[in-house]
């Protein structure tokens, strides 16, 4: 080959491989300046689980590397599973794609793994916007006001829901065992203000949901004691609600309990954020100081105050360790929860 070649062959590759290390050197915010970022999120233009995504999509944009612009995407569909398996399944792993989906989904995973076919220790965990707590509601109609009540009561109660991949779905199962005689669901609601909707028109008697959606986005029938709030799921009262008796004080055994425990778990990340798996871990690690530094803005925090929205922020690690505990429940356990939930 004449000498020339050889030289010129060199050249091109000694060109090559310099440059790739640069590639491979580009920082987070060289990647994400001029960008649009998208914060998914599972559910319609509406109810509790867009607001929290709207508002933190407002802010988190300034927190990114680079400054990217962020918009929300909506996409609703059984209770927000459409959403997950796309996250799973489609979204690029570059971190340019992240949202949030209904946390019912996480107990519903070690339950039915056929069914859900997704392993959430697999995601990218991003974080929590808070904790919830699950309660169910009825119309005042009734004039039914606890469990005790229901299972007194010598009618039917039919409670409305999205689909059994909700946390809503668990709630009412829960609250079904223990008053199996009249507690009925009916599903195919897309959202919180439908089915109170349906409440008020008397197609439904209430549903189960979270409080911080009640909260934030009906004051209004809570002030004016239009719903009647009649279990609350967590071990202790909450202070706003000191005379709503706890799942677990109407629980009739120890193994209830444990179901309990096991199913309403994931309520320590009541507004969890995931990204694909595989993100490189500079951006990952990026996009979750971003999403904290987001929590703890305080625009933010004006704003989510003045909106009622109940803010604890959970950390990327902290989720997924709490996703770990969950998936390591003993299966005698999770075969007890099956059984409630059949």
């Amino acid at each position: 080959m004449p000498i020339r070649i050889i030289g010129a062959v060199c050249l091109v590759l000694t060109c090559a491989f310099a440059r790739a290390p640069a590639a491979a050197q580009q920082s987070v915010a060289d990647f994400y300046k001029g960008k649009t970022v998208q914060f998914g999120v599972g559910y319609p233009p509406s109810g509790g689980f867009d607001l929290y995504t709207r508002t933190a999509a407002r802010y988190m944009g300034k927190y990114i590397p680079g400054n990217p612009n962020v918009i929300v995407v909506n996409m609703p569909g059984a209770s927000s599973f459409n959403y997950v398996r796309y996250i799973h399944d489609i979204a690029p792993k570059d971190g340019t794609q992240f949202g949030m989906f209904d946390r019912g989904l996480i107990a519903k995973s070690v339950l039915d793994p056929k069914t859900i076919n997704v392993d959430f220790r697999d995601f990218t965990w991003i974080g929590s916007m808070n904790s919830e707590l699950g309660v169910c509601v009825l119309w005042n109609t009734k004039n039914l006001k606890s469990v005790a009540d229901i299972m007194k009561y010598q009618g039917d109660v039919i409670l409305a829901g999205t689909s059994k991949n909700g946390g809503g779905y668990v709630y009412a199962a829960i609250l079904q065992r223990l008053s199996p005689r009249n507690i009925k669901q009916v599903f195919g609601y897309t959202a919180t203000g439908p089915m109170l909707v349906a409440a008020e028109s008397g197609e439904v008697d209430g549903t189960c949901t979270i409080y911080s959606s009640l909260v934030s986005q009906y004051p209004d029938m809570l002030r004016d004691k239009k719903l009647n709030i009649v279990v609350q799921y967590s071990e202790k009262r909450h202070p706003d609600l000191p005379d709503v008796a706890t799942a677990y004080e109407v629980a009739r055994s120890d193994n209830e309990k444990k179901v309990i425990g096991f199913l309403t778990a994931a309520e320590a990340i009541g507004r969890p954020v995931i990204a694909p798996a595989g993100i490189p871990a500079d951006r990952r690690d990026a996009l979750r100081k971003a999403f904290l530094d987001t929590l703890n803005d305080p625009e933010f925090r004006a704003f989510a105050e003045k909106a009622r929205m109940d803010i604890d922020p959970v950390s990327g690690d902290a989720a997924g360790g709490i996703i770990a505990d969950i998936a390591a429940t003993p299966p005698d356990a999770v075969d007890l929860a099956r059984k409630l939930l059949e």
